[in-house]
């Protein structure tokens, strides 16, 4: 069972790294919305697998960053169209209201997680970016108090177990070519 000193470099490089370029970022003078929203979705993520979500189901995650009630019923859509719009878009996808799009605004400046505004483009859904990382870096502080506790064996397990899962990358037998000729042409 490892303790976590063990694994305090994996939490450093994995969970860590989330937690301190959302807080670097949020320091400067520059407004990166987009930027800290893919990594609360990550963040999300990560956090969801490390805690036992083989699926890695971030939007379970997400809903906990979000008010009770309404709000957490739409966390696994308002999830999907940010962290899904940004890795693959780098935009956010609307959501489809019956028929009526609903732009999603990423705001540095909202001190709401979510709320409805109305634009002259009809209802848009806007999410604040500090009350949502300050709840995920809340969250990420709290894990990494369960994984420094003594008696949490299992848990280290668990994060372990879960930072090993997607580290590797196998290559097929064409690529493994490939690398072998670069590495020879390398000198290597």
């Amino acid at each position: 069972m490892p303790t976590y000193s063990e694994i305090k470099e994996e939490f450093d490089n994995s969970l860590g790294y989330i937690r301190n370029d959302i807080t670097a970022i949020r320091q400067g003078a520059a407004t990166i919305n987009y930027t800290i929203m893919l990594l609360i979705g990550c963040g999300c993520e990560m956090l969801a697998a490390a805690l036992g979500d083989r699926k890695r189901r971030g939007e379970k995650v997400f809903a906990e960053l979000l008010p009770s009630g309404d709000w957490r019923l739409l966390a696994d859509s308002i999830y999907t169209a940010l962290r899904d719009g940004l890795a693959h878009g780098f935009d956010t996808k609307h959501l489809d209201v019956g028929g009526t799009l609903i732009q999603i605004q990423v705001s540095w400046g909202n001190a709401n997680a979510c709320e409805i505004i109305q634009t002259p483009k009809g209802p848009w859904l806007r999410i604040g970016v500090p009350p949502i990382a300050t709840t995920l870096i809340a969250k990420i502080n709290e894990y990494e108090e369960v994984l420094k506790a003594p008696a949490n064996e299992e848990a280290r397990v668990l994060f372990k177990k879960s930072c090993d899962q997607q580290r590797t990358k196998p290559l097929n037998q064409h690529e493994r070519a490939a690398w072998s000729r670069l590495m020879t042409a390398s000198g290597l």
